[in-house]
């Protein structure tokens, strides 16, 4: 059996579950990246962002469509989580009953 290592995982800085959920309600680390969803605040609007170190890029214009980008990679990984862990169950079972004598 082939266990996957991924890099990159989808962690929310707000407790949500990553299902369908706004991305606009909290920041979310993406590997070593960190998407700051726009805001309207008394200050007036702030664009969302992506940023890691000192490099900020400006989603201004492409921000719906990142999030939906999001929003499809965090219902993939789910998915894959439960799959896998479907795998390891019927793996597991299957070895259990796979004739191999037991002695008592």
């Amino acid at each position: 059996m082939t266990t996957a290592k991924l890099p990159v995982s989808l962690r929310r800085t707000a407790d949500e579950d990553g299902q369908g959920a706004s991305f606009r309600s909290g920041a979310t680390r993406i590997g070593k990246w960190m998407f700051t969803p726009p805001s309207m605040g008394w200050g007036g609007t702030r664009n969302a962002k992506l940023g890691h170190e000192d490099l900020e890029i400006d989603l201004r214009y492409s921000f719906t469509i990142f999030e939906d980008f999001l929003r499809t990679m965090s219902v993939i990984q789910v998915e894959f989580g439960r799959r896998m862990e479907n795998t390891a169950a019927a793996a597991t079972t299957v070895g259990e009953c796979s004739g191999s004598s037991s002695r008592v």
